[in-house]
C-alpha cells in the first residue's frame, strides 16, 4: 500500500471506507502495521483530555467499530464509565495519512465477550492483569513484572475488560506535496457519505 491508494480524488465515500477497513483489518493482524497503535482520548472528571497508548485488537465493518482491551483498575476505563464518548488518532509517516474517529465505547468485564478474548490472549498479555497494583497507582519503587500465568489460571481475568468503541465519523487527512486532502466519513448514514474539507 502506497501513499497514492491514499489519494482521494480515485475514491467515493464508499471506496475509502473500505479501504479504511481493509486498513485496520490488517492492523490488528500485524505488530508491525503502522495502525496496530492508536491514541484513545477520553474526558476526566474534570472534564480535561487524557489520551493514552492501546493495541488495536479487532476491527468489524458492521456494525464499523474497533476494539482495545485494558484493566478495569484503569483511569482510562473509569473515565470511559462516566463518559463513553471517545476519539481516537491514527497516524503512518509511511503513508502520510492520518485517521482521527469520534465514537461511543461499551466495556465489557465478566461477560461472554471479554472470555472470548480472555481465552483468544497471549499469556504474556495475561500477565499484566495479575498484577496486584493496578495502573497509575502511586509505588515507592518500579514493580518487577508479574509472572507469566499458566494457560488455564484466570486469576487476572477480573481485571480484564475489552472496551468496544462505535465508530460514527472518521476523519482521513492525507499528505501530499501537489495539496493535501481531507474528507469527514459519516458512518452512520446508509450509505457511508463523506465532506470535504480544508485541510
Amino acid at each position: 500500500m502506497t501513499n497514492a491508494t491514499w489519494n482521494l480524488n480515485e475514491h467515493t465515500a464508499e471506496s475509502l471506507w473500505t479501504l479504511c477497513g481493509q486498513t485496520l483489518e490488517a492492523a490488528v493482524q500485524s505488530a508491525r502495521h503502522p495502525f496496530h497503535l492508536l491514541t484513545v482520548s477520553t474526558l476526566t472528571p474534570a472534564g480535561t483530555p487524557d489520551a493514552r497508548t492501546v493495541v488495536l485488537r479487532h476491527f468489524g465493518e458492521d456494525p464499523a467499530e474497533i476494539a482495545f482491551h485494558t484493566d478495569t483498575r484503569s483511569a482510562k476505563y473509569r473515565q470511559m464509565k462516566a463518559q463513553p464518548a471517545v476519539h481516537l488518532h491514527w497516524y503512518s509517516a509511511d503513508l502520510r495519512v492520518q485517521l482521527r474517529a469520534a465514537a461511543t465505547a461499551e466495556l465489557h468485564n465478566g461477560d461472554g465477550r471479554a472470555q472470548a478474548a480472555w481465552t483468544n490472549s497471549r499469556t504474556t498479555s495475561r500477565a499484566c492483569y495479575t498484577s496486584p497494583i493496578g495502573p497509575g497507582t502511586p509505588v515507592a519503587e518500579f514493580p518487577v513484572a508479574p509472572t507469566i500465568p499458566l494457560d488455564d489460571d484466570p486469576s487476572g481475568l477480573i481485571h480484564f475488560a475489552v472496551v468496544s468503541c462505535r465508530l460514527s465519523l472518521v476523519e482521513v487527512l492525507t499528505l501530499h506535496a501537489s495539496g493535501h486532502q481531507r474528507v469527514r466519513l459519516s458512518l452512520t448514514d446508509i450509505p457511508v457519505t463523506w465532506e470535504r474539507l480544508a485541510p
